[in-house]
């Protein structure tokens, strides 16, 4: 079965947001893990530095 390009792009995307819809909450929420750590390394380096 050959397909052409905007079929497959059709079904890339497609699966590409059904990927994205089930791991966006362990993406957010590593973001925001990942900020957390950012921000009590800065907060720890200022504190240090006073």
């Amino acid at each position: 079965m050959k397909m052409n390009r905007a079929e497959a792009l059709r079904i890339g995307t497609v699966i590409a947001n059904r990927w994205w819809r089930h791991n966006k909450p362990n993406i957010l929420s590593q973001q925001h893990i990942d900020k957390q750590k950012a921000w009590q390394q800065i907060k720890s380096d200022s504190a240090g530095k006073h």
